[in-house]
């Protein structure tokens, strides 16, 4: 299997429409491979203040693609090794699976986590 991993980091000081990411994520369903793994990430979440994107607008925009979302900052590292392994665990899921065998959920996995651990895993 060739699977490959696609991130897309959502700046939350700037709006959807500027950064364009409903057309990158519309590329990306049309010319990546089938088996690739797309994560919507919400960064700079630790700078509240300047904050254009809410929450739910990220959430909306990952469900109307059907890829997980989460909020990260890479300044405190927030969710920063969460979204990796999420990834990882999916790709090796992928790897590993048998026909029969349930799809990783991968957006179930980080929502588990992220109550599991709070508002502060780093």
């Amino acid at each position: 299997m060739d699977s490959g991993l696609l991130y897309n980091s959502l700046s939350l000081s700037l709006s959807l429409s500027l950064f364009g990411l409903q057309a990158w994520l519309t590329e990306i369903h049309e010319y990546a491979q089938q088996d690739v793994v797309i994560m919507l990430l919400g960064n700079k979440v630790d700078s509240s203040h300047d904050r254009m994107v809410k929450r739910e607008e990220g959430e909306k925009l990952a469900k109307e693609f059907g890829v997980p979302f989460m909020e990260t900052s890479a300044r405190s590292g927030l969710n920063v090794e969460l979204a990796f392994t999420a990834v990882g665990k999916e790709l090796k899921h992928r790897t590993m699976k048998e026909p029969e065998e349930p799809k990783f959920q991968l957006q179930q996995y980080v929502d588990k986590e992220m109550r599991t651990v709070g508002c502060c895993r780093t």
